[in-house]
């Protein structure tokens, strides 16, 4: 945890590095300081198919999951350090955007869990 899924058209590709976009928002979330080193996670999903105010208008959309227990304004400073990152480096792309979302622990799961339940039985 985190994990940040980065959406944006294919078609970025003719001014963007796909693996500099990624590291870069990867390096954000990393400084941000909320997460034990090498933590943090982050993918590319291309659009090939979309619309922006109704036409084909570059976009890059961000969302960071993260469990529970961060702060309002954690979760605000960590939002806006992406959104930085990616403007940065995007400077001619108008639709940048950015969501923290919460995942409550008790909802959470993944391989380290699922071998400790193995374990115990």
């Amino acid at each position: 945890m985190p994990h940040c899924v980065i959406e944006c058209p294919a078609d970025l590709a003719r001014i963007v590095n796909f693996d500099v976009l990624v590291e870069a928002v990867h390096d954000a979330v990393e400084a941000s300081g909320l997460f034990a080193d090498g933590d943090v996670k982050a993918r590319l999903v291309l659009a090939n198919h979309y619309r922006v105010g109704g036409k084909r208008a570059p976009y890059v959309h961000t969302s960071v999951h993260i469990l529970s227990g961060r702060s309002e304004l954690q979760k605000k400073h960590l939002a806006d350090a992406v959104a930085k990152a990616v403007c940065e480096l995007l400077p001619s792309v108008k639709m940048v955007s950015v969501e923290v979302r919460g995942i409550a622990q008790q909802y959470y799961s993944n391989r380290a869990a699922v071998s400790a339940l193995s374990e115990a039985v």
